[in-house]
């Protein structure tokens, strides 16, 4: 009997010596927590929306500590937390120019011909699939609101028209709703930016005609006008160069068809 208690009283020992030893080399040899991780995910949105091309903020935080990421690929922070970040990691900022989504479609349920009426699955990637879409325009916003759904931050409300106003206010520049759209009628522009082509077709002026009220039919009237030859007619259809457009919005006034809009003020989400 004195040998078994003489026994488990040893291995008692051993096993609380060798624990003792096991949590004081956890501790001891435990790699050591990359301070800056903490300190630049503080400085994230930490809304985890993807947008930096990583799962969310604490993977991206970990990657610009390790040297590995880019401190301008925050959208939502913009240049105001990439500067911030620089400053953490040493580097210099490169001075990002905030982004929004855009609508390039003003064919909406008023102004765009059907081909037929669709009584499918209420989403645009599945009507989109059915013939082309139901409306005669193949390029056209089918007004079903997949942009709107996939919207992080709720930016996005589709009008009495079924097409999607964007807040450029609350966009945060994640370009979800622009992967998300099956007709790439919603693109990136530079948020300073107030004037934008309402239309994508690439249609002859015949075919725009009967498929939609509002559609470019490649006038030129706003290439002649511009005075900083930032609008021109490619493809048949009228496109702004941002980087030279001054926001004057000549060519907002000649346009024949009223594609060509100039944002006011950002809508509000109903």
């Amino acid at each position: 009997m004195n040998m078994i208690l003489i026994s488990s009283a040893v291995l008692g020992t051993m096993g609380l010596v060798f624990g003792i030893g096991l949590a004081y080399a956890s501790k001891k040899f435990a790699p050591k927590e990359n301070l800056k991780v903490a300190q630049i995910e503080k400085e994230l949105p930490g809304l985890n929306c993807g947008a930096c091309g990583f799962a969310g903020c604490n993977p991206y935080a970990q990657a610009l500590a390790e040297g590995k990421a880019e401190p301008n690929l925050c959208k939502p922070g913009g240049s105001k937390v990439e500067d911030i970040l620089c400053k953490i990691l040493g580097t210099e900022s490169k001075g990002s120019e905030p982004m929004v989504a855009q609508r390039y479609c003003n064919g909406g349920e008023q102004n765009a011909n059907k081909k037929f009426q669709y009584k499918g699955i209420k989403t645009c990637k599945a009507a989109s699939l059915v013939n082309g879409g139901f409306n005669v325009c193949t390029y056209s916003c089918l007004g079903l609101g997949d942009c709107d759904k996939v919207c992080p931050v709720d930016a996005i409300r589709m009008d009495d028209n079924n097409l999607p106003q964007i807040n450029k206010e609350i966009c945060i520049g994640c370009e979800k709703c622009v992967t998300e759209c099956p007709r790439n009628v919603l693109h990136m522009a530079p948020k300073k930016m107030r004037v934008h082509v309402r239309c994508s077709s690439r249609e002859p002026a015949k075919n725009v005609v009967k498929a939609c009220k509002v559609g470019c039919i490649a006038c030129k009237k706003c290439e002649n006008e511009c005075p900083f030859d930032a609008i021109h007619v490619i493809e048949n259809l009228a496109v702004i160069n941002y980087e030279k457009c001054k926001n004057c919005t000549k060519c907002v006034q000649v346009c024949p068809r009223k594609i060509i809009e100039v944002e006011l003020i950002s809508p509000k989400k109903v």
